[in-house]
């Protein structure tokens, strides 16, 4: 019924968010809240519009989900990339932050390319 929890790419997701979690638990970000708030979302974001998607009565309509997810992945890293600049952590974590999202990119774009058009 729930196929979404059998797809690679959905549980690679999850260990993202555990990933970042332990990113933002480990530095110190301080009074800024609402980047934690943003970080948070758009990871949650990328699981939940996988899981959304898997329920699309067409894998057209899959695949736009899929495109939410890929541009959350993007507003994370980004985020991020915005911690390195006030100094909230350093810029070997934002390259591992980097690596890691990019493979989940790579997967998410194939899981895309998949899909029937």
């Amino acid at each position: 019924m729930f196929r979404f929890k059998e797809f690679k790419v959905y549980k690679d997701a999850k260990q993202f968010i555990g990933f970042c979690e332990g990113l933002l638990g480990k530095y110190d970000f301080g009074s800024n809240r609402e980047l934690i708030a943003q970080i948070r979302s758009a990871c949650i974001s990328i699981v939940l519009n996988i899981a959304e998607g898997s329920a699309c009565n067409s894998d057209k309509e899959f695949r736009r989900f899929l495109e939410i997810s890929l541009r959350s992945v993007h507003e994370v890293v980004a985020a991020f990339d915005i911690a390195l600049e006030l100094g909230l952590l350093n810029d070997k974590i934002l390259l591992e932050t980097e690596e890691k999202a990019e493979n989940l990119c790579k997967q998410i774009n194939g899981f895309r390319r998949s899909l029937r058009k």
